[in-house]
C-alpha cells in the first residue's frame, strides 16, 4: 500500500501559527517563482533581441542587395542605350562607306575606260609616228638616191618635210583633246 502524504504537522497548532505558516509558504512560493519568471523574461528578451538583430541584418542585406540590383539595372539600361546609339552610328557609317565605295568603283570604272581610250589613242599616235617616221625615212632615202637636183625640187622636198614636222604635233594634239 502506498503511503499518503499529509501536509499537516503532527503537533496541533493554533490559528495564528497556522496563518503564519501559510503566509511563509506563499512568500516562499513567490520567492521561487519570481526569479524563474525573471530568468524566463530575460531569456525571452535576449532571444527576441537576437532574432530581431538577425532579421535586421537580413533586411539590411536585402535592402543593400536591392539597391545594388537597382544600380546594376540602371547601368545595364545606360549601356544598352549607348550600345543602340553606337549600333545606329555604325550602321550609318556602313551605309556611308558603301555609298562611297560605289562612287569610287564608278570613278574607277570611268578611269579604266579613259585609260583604255588613251591607250588606244597612244597606239594610234605611235602608229602615226611610225608611219611618219617611215615616210621621213623614205623621203630621206629618196633624197639621197636622187642626189642633188635643182633648187626647186629641193625646196619642194623641204616643204614636204616641213609639212610633216608641223602636222605631226597637230595630229597628236587633236588626238589628245
Amino acid at each position: 500500500m502506498a503511503g499518503t502524504l499529509y501536509h499537516h504537522s503532527p503537533v496541533p497548532m493554533d490559528d495564528r501559527s497556522n496563518n503564519l505558516m501559510l503566509w511563509c509558504h506563499r512568500w516562499l512560493k513567490w520567492l521561487l517563482v519570481i526569479p524563474v519568471m525573471v530568468v524566463l523574461i530575460v531569456l525571452v528578451i535576449i532571444l527576441a533581441n537576437r532574432l530581431n538583430s538577425i532579421t535586421c541584418k537580413d533586411v539590411l542585406g536585402a535592402e543593400q542587395e536591392c539597391q545594388n540590383i537597382t544600380y546594376l539595372e540602371h547601368q545595364l539600361n545606360q549601356a544598352q542605350r549607348v550600345l543602340l546609339e553606337t549600333n545606329a552610328t555604325c550602321n550609318q557609317t556602313v551605309v556611308t562607306l558603301m555609298d562611297s565605295l560605289k562612287m569610287e568603283q564608278a570613278q574607277g570604272h570611268k578611269q579604266q575606260q579613259l585609260v583604255q581610250k588613251l591607250q588606244e589613242e597612244i597606239k594610234e599616235l605611235k602608229q602615226n609616228v611610225q608611219n611618219t617616221s617611215m615616210e621621213l625615212e623614205r623621203l630621206r632615202k629618196w633624197k639621197e638616191t636622187s642626189g642633188r637636183e635643182e633648187d626647186s625640187t629641193s625646196s619642194g622636198n623641204t616643204f614636204s618635210l616641213c609639212m610633216v614636222i608641223v602636222l605631226l604635233p597637230l595630229t597628236l594634239e587633236v588626238l589628245l583633246a
